[in-house]
């Protein structure tokens, strides 16, 4: 009797144990497996360090440079193109906000011209569900010279920027806070647009 009595309180410790152990480990599966989801989707588009949603568009590098794509107008045999210039973000801006900031008064590369018309400002970005929504001042408009190729360089420089970025899918055009049609008649930008290559040129 003393035996069985032994084995049964042996069993029920090995029993408890066991139950800590799985309640711990559930535990911290638990607080880890969100983190470790938000690392495999940043890494499934490229790797590039995260935009977060909302409105701030924060950083999540921290005060670490990124690197992205930022796509500047340069004529090509006679015609408007652009081209991909990748390039390390000065910290402490947003990323999204920073690529547009550096296509409005960053360096502008050799052989290159600045895309969007003089004057034009950024007044504010916001990223909610795979969509940047960018609203401009109304030099975007007002200031666009003309021609159907001008006016794909003018959008998709923003659209590819921004789209090269791994949490930006589309992106939503406004100017002073409006939605509009078009800038110059040839492209429709009153909803959301994805990366178009047409008038990306290879960078030589």
């Amino acid at each position: 009797m003393s035996r069985r009595r032994k084995a049964s309180r042996g069993s029920r410790f090995a029993i408890a144990a066991l139950a800590v152990i799985v309640i711990a480990l559930g535990a911290l599966l638990w607080r880890i497996w969100p983190e470790y989801q938000r690392l495999r989707k940043a890494q499934g588009k490229g790797g590039r360090a995260a935009v977060t949603q909302g409105n701030g568009d924060r950083n999540e590098a921290g005060s670490r440079p990124v690197v992205a794509d930022l796509y500047f107008a340069r004529v090509v045999d006679g015609k408007q193109r652009m081209v991909a210039i990748t390039r390390e973000l000065p910290p402490g801006l947003g990323v999204a906000r920073a690529c547009l900031e550096e296509l409005l008064r960053g360096e502008v590369p050799r052989g290159c011209d600045r895309p969007l018309p003089p004057g034009t400002e950024l007044r504010g970005i916001t990223l909610d569900g795979g969509v940047a929504t960018v609203d401009f001042s109304e030099q975007l408009q007002s200031g666009f010279r003309g021609g159907s190729d001008n006016e794909g360089v003018v959008i998709y420089s923003i659209v590819n920027t921004l789209t090269s970025l791994p949490t930006i899918e589309r992106v939503q055009i406004l100017v002073e806070g409006q939605h509009i049609n078009t800038i110059g008649g040839h492209l429709d930008i009153s909803g959301p647009l994805e990366f178009d290559g047409e008038l990306v040129a290879p960078h030589s």
